[in-house]
């Protein structure tokens, strides 16, 4: 486990933000749900937080509407976009005061090898 984990945060505009998170444990949708024991779950989002909100400590109000893109590099093994799913929503629920659908209108997810394991998150103020 890389708990070395860095972050850049810009603003790209007024309008769109870029998180780039590193070191997130490669979670795939089919492991996700292969039958593991709700402990075990709740050790993934609950390490998912912390690596999460020690890189980003805000959270993105529920006040705006996002269209946001997730961008996933894997240097081994890359998942293919619709298993990071689950990656995906538990990185929504801490970095997102709520995410119901009329604050995250729309998502897009791509995954493909990369030189390091990270996730390029594009946030669209809308």
């Amino acid at each position: 486990m890389n708990l070395d984990v860095k972050n850049n945060i810009s603003n790209t505009s007024k309008q769109s933000m870029q998180i780039i998170l590193k070191g997130l444990p490669k979670i795939s949708l089919n492991e996700w749900y292969a039958g593991n024991h709700w402990t075990k779950r709740k050790a993934i989002k609950d390490q998912y937080h912390w690596i999460i909100k020690s890189q980003f400590k805000g959270v993105l109000s529920r006040d705006n509407v996002y269209e946001v893109d997730y961008a996933f590099y894997f240097k081994n093994n890359a998942l293919d976009a619709s298993n990071t799913i689950a990656m995906v929503k538990m990185i929504e629920d801490i970095i997102f005061e709520y995410d119901g659908w009329k604050v995250i209108t729309k998502i897009t997810i791509s995954s493909r090898k990369g030189t390091e394991d990270l996730v390029n998150i594009e946030i669209k103020i809308k």
